[in-house]
């Protein structure tokens, strides 16, 4: 799914940050600077979109192992395939 398809760019003049369908939602301690899918319009029925994605250049992969590093794992929308919460897990992998 694909925010080019998913995007009406009829009302993208409406939203004053939007950038290919998405807005910037603020920057998180733990995942940096964050978007948003472009308020103007309702895009997910599961998080009722709440969901962030992440801004970052490097690979999902690298992200979620650096979470995983650092402690945490990110929990993740299985529709939008944003992130809902970020939980600290355990030195077992357990979440706790």
């Amino acid at each position: 799914m694909s925010l080019y398809d998913r995007h009406d760019h009829s009302t993208a003049p409406g939203c004053h940050w939007c950038i290919d369908g998405m807005t910037p939602a603020g920057i998180s301690p733990i995942l940096g600077p964050v978007l948003r899918l472009c308020p103007t319009k309702k895009w997910c029925e599961e998080c009722d979109d709440s969901s962030v994605f992440l801004t970052d250049q490097e690979t999902l992969d690298d992200r979620i192992n650096e979470l995983l590093s650092d402690g945490y794992a990110a929990i993740w929308c299985s529709n939008c395939n944003g992130v809902t919460a970020v939980v600290p897990v355990t030195n077992d992998g357990g979440i706790r």
